[in-house]
């Protein structure tokens, strides 16, 4: 097992935008993440331990289909929205932890709580 194994599981997440709130789940499994939220968003991406171990980086494409809004305040009322989000997470998240991401579409906040080891 590698040290960025330790990342693969089933994850809660707490959301916070300026618009609102909301809640999501992941899987974070052998390189692949993938989510979808209570806003209709969905979440489908990549990562790859950086170079210390300590860390993964992640490419997540969010898409928000038409008839939704974002916490942003993003709207999807006309054409769905579809943006890459990078992304540095600790191998080892802690639901206490809060991170800042910031997206072209505006900055959220985040909780993540692992639920179950795979």
């Amino acid at each position: 097992m590698t040290n960025t194994d330790s990342i693969n599981g089933i994850y809660l997440a707490f959301f916070t935008g300026t618009y609102g709130n909301s809640i999501a789940m992941f899987l974070f499994k052998d390189g692949v993440v993938s989510g979808a939220d209570a806003g209709g968003g969905t979440y489908d991406g990549t990562f790859s331990p950086t170079q210390d171990g300590l860390n993964v980086d992640a490419i997540i494409k969010f898409s928000l289909s038409i008839g939704n809004q974002s916490i942003t305040g993003a709207s999807a009322m006309s054409e769905p929205i579809t943006i890459d989000v990078p992304l540095r997470l600790p191998v080892r998240l802690d639901r206490e932890d809060t991170f800042r991401i910031d997206t072209l579409i505006g900055p959220i906040n985040a909780k993540f709580q692992k639920l179950r080891e795979l």
